[in-house]
C-alpha cells in the first residue's frame, strides 16, 4: 500500500486495489511517514492475543489460492471452509487444530471468496482499446451527418410449444407455466436500433446466411433514405461477405466494427435482453411462423410505446481503467488437473 504511493499512485487508486477506504490508506501512509517502517507495526492493545500468528494466516490463504485438487484432494475443484480446515488439520502439523470458522474469517479479511467463480474472456484482440474506443466516441458524440444504428443478430429463438396451457395468476400464487414442451425448430432476429431515437428496425428469418443479412440491409437502407449510415456491428463472417460488400460500395454505409469479445459494447444487447424478458421467455409458440409473428409485434410494441435511447454513460476513460485493472491480473501458466 505505502509502496505504491511512494511510486505515485494516488490515494483513490490504491483504496480502489485494496478495498478499502481512501481514510484508511491515508492513515497508514501518515503512520509510515511519522515513524517509517515501524510505524507499519501493529500498535498495543487490549484484549487476548491473536493465536493463529501472521505467518500461519498467510498459510492458510496460500492454500486457498491453490487448486485442491492438484495434491490434497484429488477431483474437488475449489475449496469450502470446512474442506480446507480439513486438510490443514491433515497436513500442517504446524498450525494444528483449527476451525472452519475461523478459516472463514481468515478468508474473509482478505476478500477471498474460494466458493464463488465470475467467467471472463481473455482479449485476443491486439486493437482491442482503439477499436473500442472509436465506438464509444460514435455513442457520445454523434456525427451529424448520418445515423448511428447498432446491428446484431439473436440466433437460435426456439419455438416451444408447451405441451399443456398453463394457469393464471392468482391471490397468493403466481402466474404457473408447464414445464415441457415441444420443439417446432428455430429461428433469427437481425435487429438494428438507432442509439439517436430508440427505435428499432427488425426482421425474422429461418437462416441467417449473407443473403438473409443482405436483405435486412437493402430493407433498412429503405428506411433511411438519402442518409449515410453508420453501423456498429461484430466481426461475424457473414457480415464480411461479398455479397454484402457488394452492397456497401453502391450505398453510403460505414461499418464500424467491434473488437473481438467486444459485444457488450453493442447497445442492440441491451434491447436484446429486453425482449428476452418481455417477449421471449414466457412464450407459446405453435410453430416458428407464429413466433417470428410474435417477435414482431413486439418490436411494433416497443416502437410504438417504450422507444427512447439508451443513457450511455461509459466513457474511454472507463475502459482504460478496466483494461488497466485487467493488466494486474497476471494469470499463471498451468494444464488442466482433471485427466
Amino acid at each position: 500500500m505505502v509502496m505504491q504511493l511512494v511510486k505515485g499512485d494516488s490515494l483513490e487508486k490504491v483504496a480502489d486495489y485494496w478495498h478499502c477506504t481512501k481514510k484508511t490508506v491515508k492513515k497508514w501512509a501518515d503512520r509510515f511517514y511519522k515513524c517509517g517502517a515501524e510505524g507499519l507495526s501493529d500498535l498495543p492493545r487490549i484484549g487476548r492475543p491473536q493465536i493463529y500468528t501472521p505467518d500461519i494466516r498467510l498459510k492458510v490463504v496460500g492454500l486457498a489460492c491453490q487448486y485442491p485438487g492438484e495434491s490434497y484432494l484429488p477431483g474437488v475443484t475449489h475449496w469450502s471452509a470446512r474442506s480446507l480446515a480439513g486438510v490443514i488439520a491433515k497436513h500442517f502439523k504446524e498450525i494444528g487444530e483449527i476451525s472452519f470458522e475461523t478459516v472463514r474469517r481468515i478468508l474473509k479479511s482478505h476478500h477471498l471468496k474460494p466458493h464463488r467463480i465470475k467467467y471472463f474472456l481473455t482479449r485476443t484482440d491486439p486493437n482491442f482499446f482503439a477499436k473500442a474506443k472509436k465506438v464509444i466516441e460514435l455513442y457520445l458524440t454523434p456525427p451529424e451527418d448520418g445515423v448511428i444504428i447498432c446491428v446484431d443478430e439473436r440466433t437460435g429463438i426456439q419455438a416451444l410449444e408447451r405441451k399443456y396451457p398453463g394457469l393464471p395468476m392468482i391471490q397468493g400464487h403466481c402466474q404457473r407455466q408447464e414445464f415441457e414442451y415441444k420443439r417446432h425448430g428455430t429461428f433469427c432476429l437481425i435487429a438494428g436500433l438507432n442509439i439517436k431515437t430508440g427505435r428499432v428496425f427488425g426482421e425474422c428469418y429461418e437462416r441467417h446466411t449473407n443473403v438473409e443479412f443482405r436483405d435486412f440491409l437493402e430493407k433498412l437502407i429503405d428506411l433511411y433514405p438519402k442518409q449515410k449510415l453508420y453501423i456498429i456491428l461484430d466481426n461475424l463472417k457473414t457480415h464480411l461477405h461479398s455479397n454484402v460488400k457488394e452492397l456497401l460500395i453502391d450505398n453510403d454505409i460505414e461499418f464500424i466494427f467491434l473488437p473481438f469479445h467486444g459485444s457488450w459494447l453493442n447497445q442492440i444487447e441491451i434491447w436484446f435482453g429486453i425482449i428476452n424478458q418481455k417477449c421471449i421467455r414466457r412464450s407459446d409458440f405453435k410453430d416458428k411462423e407464429m413466433g417470428m409473428e410474435l417477435v414482431l409485434q413486439f418490436v411494433n410494441t416497443w416502437n410504438t410505446n417504450w422507444a427512447h435511447p439508451f443513457n450511455w454513460k461509459y466513457t474511454v476513460n472507463d475502459l482504460a481503467k478496466l483494461l488497466g485493472f485487467e493488466e494486474q491480473i497476471i494469470l499463471p501458466k498451468y494444464s488442466s488437473f482433471i485427466a
